[in-house]
């Protein structure tokens, strides 16, 4: 089966799942009743470096329903993630997303290998000019999207190990680590020396996520997609993802900002780009494939308007107020020559 059939068929069945996942869930009522497919960013001079500043009160809000990624394995049938609220926000220089939804526990791992983490993502293509939308699970060969992935067990820091878990642990000694005897070593430790990283074997064997050094500049990776099991994460030089998460009271606020400089293109003022997000719960075991998933919706970025937006209407106010002005005068001379005309005869 060629690819084109493989990806026709996956679209079918994936837009099928959102459909029946989606529209019998009663607390979606909201989103499903008034349900809008874009998002305005609104301008503005830099955006926010906290999912809690005030600018995100102006923003425009978008509900983005999430349905169990069902067409491969590992496949899902429920999620813990119904529900995004998003926001936008641009600056000159970089596009700023907030995105809240429910979540009854705070997931970030913290030293526990059993463990899995809360994690939301925003995917758009690659490229928006080229042929044709790619599908929004991951893209397509032809088609590849980019995506943005905040993690919240990166927003906790390398430093968050296992002895962070279990404060009273006692340790030998790990000369190439660097530290004394008895003193517990971190995963960033065995980037001092050459060849140490075998310590860390998922480190030393070139995988991001166990990176340590990555993971200390954000807790946001980018990645490229070429459909189902391609996921790849871009080059450490490449990484110009932003972001921060505050979780309280059951509910996870992050903002995820990107440079509106791609590779393949920029996010233009008056710019329409397909967006879509996913989203996991650590506390039901979601990671990889198992998540929440949306179909395309559409970020804008808001044109703003200028002086001669202003001016425009008032010009035509005068003009039109001048012209009045003028034909009334016209017809007060007409009407006072015919007076005279007449008491003349």
């Amino acid at each position: 089966m060629g690819n084109d059939s493989v990806s026709r068929r996956r679209r079918a069945l994936l837009g099928a799942s959102i459909a029946l996942f989606t529209i019998p869930v009663p607390r979606l009522a909201r989103a499903a009743g008034s349900q809008k497919a874009s998002l305005l960013a609104r301008r503005v001079e830099h955006v926010p470096g906290d999912p809690s500043d005030a600018a995100w009160a102006e923003a425009d809000v978008l509900d983005v329903p999430l349905a169990p990624q069902a067409v491969v394995k590992p496949r899902a049938y429920e999620t813990g993630v119904k529900l995004l609220s998003v926001r936008a926000l641009y600056s000159q220089e970089r596009v700023a997303l907030r995105i809240e939804w429910r979540d009854g526990a705070r997931d970030d791992m913290a030293g526990q290998a059993e463990a899995f983490r809360d994690a939301v993502a925003v995917a758009f293509p690659a490229d928006p000019r080229a042929a044709g939308i790619p599908y929004f699970g991951m893209g397509e060969p032809e088609r590849p999207v980019t995506i943005y992935q905040w993690k919240a067990d990166w927003q906790s820091g390398p430093v968050t190990d296992v002895d962070e878990r279990y404060p009273d642990m006692a340790v030998d000694w790990y000369p190439l680590a660097g530290r004394e005897p008895g003193a517990i070593a971190e995963a960033a430790d065995y980037g001092r020396q050459e060849g140490a990283k075998a310590f860390v074997t998922s480190w030393g064997a070139g995988n991001p996520l166990a990176d340590p050094q990555v993971q200390a500049g954000t807790p946001v990776e980018k990645l490229l997609a070429r459909g189902f099991g391609t996921l790849t994460s871009v080059d450490r030089q490449q990484q110009d993802g932003a972001g921060k998460a505050v979780w309280q009271d059951g509910v996870w606020r992050a903002y995820i900002s990107f440079p509106r400089a791609q590779e393949l293109f920029t996010f233009e003022q008056g710019m329409t780009v397909p967006v879509a997000f996913a989203a996991w719960d650590g506390g039901q075991r979601e990671r990889g494939g198992e998540k929440g998933v949306s179909t395309w919706y559409f970020l804008s970025l808001e044109q703003p308007v200028g002086t001669l937006a202003y001016a425009a209407p008032l010009a035509v106010v005068a003009g039109v107020a001048g012209l009045q002005a003028w034909g009334l005068r016209a017809l007060r001379r007409k009407a006072r020559d015919e007076g005279s005309g007449e008491s003349g005869s």
